[in-house]
């Protein structure tokens, strides 16, 4: 018998312990050292070859030299293991936008027992000009290479394995289309496994599938060890702008699955993406995702890949799955026993259709609470508080904010419902959101079915025992809720940190709602003067907490403009936070200026006017030949050695088409930002090249004017202090800093 005054202690103990062992649960596994057996997966194995390939811990992007460094030593490395390889060299561009770079993709082969259809192993080699590149994508680099070792030990399979490594996935998946899309072998393909990264720890996750994804995903339960991975996070990935080589494998209806990870993504994407910093967990969680998978699926036949599940990653160890199909009639089956169970119990239904009402109510002062406590704190540090944000101040704050709110929604539930009324309205209010779930966002629907199914299960056992032992299946609905609810939220604060605390608040608020009928018994008001005591003191310290460090500094990058023609120059510090010393301090204008001459619309706040670079601008050779089109040849170069020429043509230019080598695109109109109205055709990696591209125009179009920029990530000379101020706590994230020099012409 559980006492009515202990049940809330218990409750919130259980939480906790429930919340432990799924986190446990959930962590990758350790490392494997060099003594581990040829045909096992070692992370430190894997980790030496990466120390190898980025030896000199710096950016390598596409077309620079040490890009094509590493390129030649993943040549050695497949050389090493015996594997005959081939490059693809050719021009491409991104689908999405007219993003352009000449790839130097490889390809490897492992012979099967049939020529094809090919199982194939994919990640991409290049960097941002920011990072090192060790998590992403070096790690899913090394990851395939150590898995290819291991595999080609059992080898031949009945399907042969391709290995492809990619070139220029950063600029917009450029290395990606150019294999898919213009190499034959693409057509040979009927499973692709890519390996992504975007942080430096965390486990190895399924991202995403393919639709059709039943002999996917079963493979991958019965084959790997720890699987991981939530359908919902599908319905998250198709409404973000994030991007991996695989929605290119999308594109072009091949099955596979997406495996990334992405803890301490502060690390993402900036200096901080090391060799030294890559938790070797995770890389051992890579590969321990894909070489037993791979050896089974390069075994067995594809003729049928099967139907569309859904699944639900691990639950304290047990993986969850079922056709997508499927769900609708759980969620019915889930009614039927909430129906019953309100039936047995003889609660009243009026009364528990008070707890719908009610619900509601718990999650928005759960919720809303939750964004206070965060704005306060934004607003009293004058900080935004960046990815990913964990310290213990601000973890506390969510822990207290949110106990605080969903407290105050339970003091004014209990005036209107008992706690049995309360309770069964509760999961009444969940079944109304799975349907809901299960309709809109499909791949998410696991995510409430299994919490309801099973609470309907508990609530309609407990009509058949004694009273005073109901208390106890009432704690066991909180089993499934945890993992569903509060087992999702340290995920999520690792990739995307308190800065999107919309998207943990309403995991919490959920939470707080099932758990908000065990509650009744506590003494709110004194609880609540305790909690928000705790609420004030983690928004006092995190308001004084040294957010930057080294290892998670602020992202500021420095942008320079030069209009080559007007003679004005420009700095521009960009960051997603507010600045703060010693870099405030070169910003001397608070207005908001247009710092391009080709958009007048697009302001930038935190800039100053500076000095010119004195550095000469691109140059272009142009030929004009006119007849049924009007065709213009263009021979751009950086006199500067920049990494990045962009092209802008005013949308009424008549521009139909253009040619890079032997391929053909259709310009993209820029709807947004900096080049909002304009044809952008950006030409990356060009250093020292001279690049020729061909531009179809409408006959009847006469001379427009267009602009032309070279960019590069080297700053001009004095700019020097400011350089030096920006380091420490402060880092480039992404393309990092730019020095832009813009000349008008005419085309």
């Amino acid at each position: 018998m559980v006492h009515k005054n202990y049940l809330s202690a218990l409750a919130i103990f259980l939480t906790f312990a429930l919340f432990s062992l799924q986190h446990f649960t959930t962590q990758p596994p350790s490392p494997k050292g060099l003594d581990t057996p040829e045909n096992e997966f070692s992370a430190v194995r894997a980790h030496n070859i990466l120390k190898s390939l980025l030896i000199e811990n710096k950016p390598h992007p596409v077309g620079s030299d040490l890009n094509r460094t590493i390129k030649e030593r993943l040549k050695d490395e497949l050389d090493k293991l015996g594997i005959q390889h081939q490059e693809q060299k050719t021009w491409a561009c991104a689908t999405r936008f007219a993003s352009c770079a000449e790839v130097e993709n490889l390809i490897a082969i492992i012979p099967g027992e049939t020529k094809s259809p090919y199982l194939a192993l994919m990640a991409h080699y290049d960097s941002v000009p920011m990072a090192p590149g060790a998590g992403d994508d070096g790690a899913g680099v090394v990851a395939i290479l150590e898995a290819a070792r291991a595999l080609k030990l059992e080898a031949p399979f009945k399907h042969p394995i391709m290995i492809i490594l990619t070139d220029a996935e950063e600029i917009g998946l450029v290395g990606a289309e150019a294999f898919f899309n213009q190499h034959p072998l693409a057509k040979e393909i009927g499973i692709v496994l890519n390996i992504e990264g975007s942080g430096s720890s965390g486990s190895s996750m399924v991202l995403r599938t393919s639709k059709k994804n039943e002999l996917l995903i079963k493979s991958y339960v019965h084959e790997t060890a720890r699987p991981y991975g939530f359908s919902f996070v599908k319905e998250i990935f198709k409404r973000m702008p994030n991007d991996t080589d695989f929605s290119v494998v999308n594109r072009s209806n091949i099955a596979g699955i997406d495996f990334a990870f992405a803890g301490e993504r502060n690390h993402y994407h900036t200096p901080n993406d090391t060799v030294d910093n890559i938790d070797l967990r995770t890389i051992q969680h890579h590969g321990e995702n894909i070489l037993p998978l791979s050896k089974n699926l390069a075994s067995v036949d594809w003729d049928d890949m099967g139907d569309e599940f859904i699944y639900g990653g691990e639950i304290y160890g047990f993986w969850t799955q079922w056709k997508t199909s499927y769900s609708l009639i759980f969620s019915l089956l889930a009614t039927l026993l909430l129906m019953l169970a309100i039936f047995k119990s003889k609660v009243s239904v009026k009364k528990s259709a008070v707890g719908i009402l009610m619900s509601p109510i718990i999650v928005s002062t759960t919720v809303l609470s939750g964004f206070i406590a965060f704005y306060l704190l934004s607003f009293l540090s004058g900080k935004v508080i960046s990815w990913p944000g964990i310290e213990w101040p601000y973890r506390i704050l969510l822990i207290s904010s949110t106990a605080l709110g969903g407290l105050i929604g339970v003091s004014i539930a209990r005036k209107f419902v008992t706690q049995i009324e309360m309770l069964f309205g509760a999961w009444l209010f969940w079944l109304i959101l799975t349907f809901l779930i299960t309709i809109y966002l499909p791949d998410a629907a696991n995510t409430f079915i299994l919490p309801v199914i099973f609470a309907g299960f508990l609530l309609l056992i407990s009509s058949f025992v004694k009273e005073d032992n109901k208390q106890i299946l009432f704690l066991l609905t909180l089993v499934m809720s945890v993992p569903m609810t509060l087992g999702l939220i340290f995920s999520l604060e690792q990739s995307q940190g308190y800065k999107l605390i919309g998207a943990v608040l309403p995991l919490v608020g959920l939470y707080a709602l099932i758990i908000s009928p065990l509650l009744f018994s506590l003494k709110i008001k004194l609880i609540n003067l305790c909690i928000g005591l705790v609420t004030i003191s983690a928004l006092l310290i995190g308001s004084y907490t040294n957010l930057y460090t080294e290892d998670r500094p602020q992202h500021v990058n420095i942008y320079f403009y030069e209009d080559l023609d007007a003679g004005n120059s420009y700095v521009q510090l960009s960051s997603q936070e507010s600045l703060i010393e010693p870099l405030v301090s070169y910003i001397n204008e608070e207005k908001a200026k247009a710092l391009v001459p080709f958009s007048g619309e697009y302001l930038s706040e935190n800039w100053t006017q500076s000095a010119s670079s004195e550095w000469q601008g691109p140059s272009l050779e142009k030929q004009i030949e006119l007849g049924e089109n009007k065709l213009v040849k263009l021979k751009l170069n950086s006199n500067r050695s920049a990494s990045r020429i962009v092209l802008l043509l005013p949308k009424d230019s008549g521009l139909t088409s253009f040619y890079l080598g032997s391929v053909k695109m259709k310009p993209v109109l820029s709807s947004w930002g900096l080049y909002e109205g304009y044809y952008v055709i950006y030409l990356n990696g060009i250093y020292n090249k001279e690049v020729e591209l061909k531009l179809n125009f409408d006959a009847n179009k006469s001379e427009v004017s267009a602009y032309l920029m070279d960019i590069s990530t080297k700053l001009p000379p004095h700019l020097d202090e400011l350089y030096k101020d920006r380091s420490g706590i402060f880092s480039p994230v992404h393309r990092g800093d730019q020095a832009i020099l813009i000349k008008k012409i005419s085309i």
